[in-house]
Order: structure tokens, then sequence, then C-alpha cells
């Protein structure tokens, strides 16, 4: 099979060495991030697995081809946005080995403009924000006692309080905890969208109420853990902690499962976004203004933080139907 990452296009001459090379070929593939390049060579996998399977060439792609392969995606249940990894790999693989994008075919673009009137191009459903009754309730429940409970607690508390994406949480090693008299601070290494590793410092408050104070919980779970250097968040091994960090998608998979414990209502539309999510919504409740959230959320579009968190929360305050007499 065609490799999605075929590397940069330099050829061996004379002046560099193999060590060249491969200090070429790290800082290449360094240039996505691991998430993306999990995402990308899934679909790229998925790509020429269809193409084998129909009896056409993943590489150089048939514009009908990628037309079929669409369409058959979307009429499976794919969401129309879900469609773009696919789209970006195709045009990276051509790009990198000098051939035409394929998505620049007019019949190709003609299809993809015709499955987004269609079906549209918003996620078939978004992660519930939580709120912090929910919040509450989820944490209440959990026996803090046990390692696997401190441990559960502390992430739902600061990941919330953080407003922090799961890979961030993931991400958090102990030497990125700075503890100040009033809270503490954390250091984002990277995150989705600082493509460069610039790094970002995010602050976290000591909490009012003993239940929900994610400082609190943090210390509950280090005391438990104890202070070997590597990632805050660990998983358990017959009750004991382990060496490596959590994969990402464990975090969206505890937190779901923790809420159908505590028997809330969402509890399938509850995913690790549901935190960060929560933070925005009820820090707007609240009465926060827009770029106290965004400082926090780190959202420098704020049109992305006003459609998908504000504006839904704002929505019957607003909404005309109120003064219809009805």
């Amino acid at each position: 099979m065609i490799p999605w990452l075929p590397g940069p296009t330099l050829q061996p001459r004379r002046g560099l060495t193999d060590q060249d090379l491969e200090r070429i070929t790290r800082a290449s593939e360094a240039a996505r991030s691991p998430g993306t390049h999990k995402i990308y060579q899934y679909a790229w996998e998925q790509w020429a697995t269809w193409c084998a399977e129909r009896g056409f060439e993943p590489l150089p792609a048939d514009p009908a081809a990628m037309c079929a392969f669409m369409t058959q995606r979307v009429a499976d249940g794919l969401a129309v946005i879900s469609l773009s990894p696919f789209i970006s790999v195709i045009n990276y693989v051509h790009s990198a080995h000098g051939l035409p994008n394929p998505n620049e075919n007019r019949a190709v673009r003609q299809v993809r403009d015709g499955l987004r009137r269609t079906y549209g191009v918003a996620p078939v459903r978004q992660a519930h924000p939580l709120s912090v009754a929910e919040l509450r309730t989820l944490v209440t429940g959990i026996d803090r006692a046990t390692l696997g409970g401190a441990r559960d607690v502390a992430i739902i508390l600061v990941g919330y309080a953080g407003a922090l994406r799961i890979g961030e949480l993931a991400a958090l090693a102990l030497d990125d905890l700075e503890s100040r008299p009033d809270g503490i601070v954390l250091r984002i290494r990277r995150s989705k969208t600082d493509r460069n590793a610039a790094g970002a410092k995010v602050a976290v408050a000591r909490g009012k109420h003993p239940e929900t104070d994610p400082i609190a919980a943090l210390q509950h779970w280090l005391r438990l853990r104890g202070i070997t250097p590597g990632p805050v968040f660990v998983p358990l091994r017959g009750g004991a902690t382990g060496e490596r960090g959590l994969a990402p998608h464990t975090f969206g998979r505890l937190l779901k499962a923790r809420a159908k414990e505590a028997g809330l209502p969402n509890a399938e539309r509850i995913t690790g976004h549901s935190l960060r999510a929560g933070h925005a919504t009820e820090a707007h409740r609240a009465g926060v203004p827009l770029a106290r959230i965004a400082a926090q959320t780190r959202h420098k579009d704020l049109s992305v933080l006003f459609d998908r968190y504000i504006r839904p929360v704002d929505a019957l305050e607003f909404s005309s139907s109120k003064d219809l007499g009805l």
C-alpha cells in the first residue's frame, strides 16, 4: 500500500549525509501532530482499501472514484463534514508526489457542493456542555478514596475549570504544574491550534465548594499518584499507577462512563469536549465577558466561540417568538 506520508521530496546529493536526511525526515513528520498522523493514516488506508475493492488506483485518484467514494460514505451515514480528513489526506499525498489535486476536478467539487446542500455540514450531534449542577452530580457520586475515583475526579474538575482539550489533559506532566496560593498555573506545551508549539499558560483557581474544588481534587490525586516524574494522569493496573500517560481517547470514555453511573440524562452525548464546552457555556451564563472566556479557552476566532457556545444559550432569550402573543 502506498504510504500516506511519503516524506520530503529530497534526493541524496553531495554534501548531505544520511544523518542529514534522517533529521529532515523527522522534522517533516513533526509538521503534523500525532493525532493528525493517526487520522490521516486511517483515512488514507480506508481510501486505498476502497479503491482496491473497486479496482481503482488510489494514486493518482480517478475523479469518478472520488465522487463514488464520497457519496457512498455519506449514504452509509458519515456526516458530510467528516469527509474532510479523507479529502485532506488525498490532497496531501497527491501534492507530495507532484500530482494534480483530484479535489480540484469540477465534477468532484460539484458532488461535494451537492452533498453539503443535501445533507448540511453540521455534525450529527454536538457534545453536551456540562452544567455546574450536572458536574456536581457527576463528581459527588465518585468514591475518591479509590485510585480510579481520585484520578477521574481530578481529570473532570481540572479539565472543566481549565477549559482544557482532552489532548492537553493527556499531555500534562508533573513539571507543567506551577502551584500558587490561590490556585495553579498549567503549562500547555502544545495544543490543537498551536501548530508551532509556542505553548500557553492556563490558570485554574481554587473552588469555593469542597466537592467541586479542582485544586483540592488534583492535590488529592497527586498524593496517591506519587512524585515520580511523568504524566499527571496515568492508567491504573493492579491497584498501582502506570508510568505512561492515558491515551487521549480514554478521557472521553471515562467521562461518559462516569456520567452514566451518575444517571445524567444526556450521558450519551457527553464526550471529552463536554468539559470545555460546559466551561464556556456556564461562564457566559454567569455573566463573564466574552473576552475573558476567550482568554481562558484560548479561542483566537471569537466567532467560533460565539456561534458554538454563546448563541445557543441566548437563543430563547432573544427569540422574537416570545413577542407574538401565542
